[in-house]
């Protein structure tokens, strides 16, 4: 029983300094300042070239002036307004 404990102690505690240097590892040591940069000059690439698809849109505003569309009329209906509640909830009933 005392060994098994003592075995089930030392796995733990292999495990938990496993767990400090990596913690420590991904905390403390620096990375390659580089690889960033250079991913945020691609990011940089792809945005300026969404924008620029983005500005190149024309809308045509002549279905407007279409009689069809002229036409066209609202079917919606305006909700009832009822009473909600009490004026007072911490009023007696």
């Amino acid at each position: 029983m005392k060994n098994l404990k003592n075995k089930r102690t030392s796995i733990l505690v292999v495990i938990l300094l496993g767990l400090l240097i990596v913690a420590y590892k991904i905390m403390f040591v620096s990375s390659d300042e580089n690889l960033p940069l250079e991913e945020n000059i691609t990011a940089g690439d792809r945005v300026e070239s969404v924008l620029r698809e983005v500005e190149s849109i024309n809308f045509d505003t002549s279905v407007m002036e279409d009689p069809k569309f002229q036409s066209l009329e609202s079917i919606e209906v305006p909700l009832i307004s009822l009473p909600i509640g009490k004026k007072n909830p911490f009023s007696a009933i």
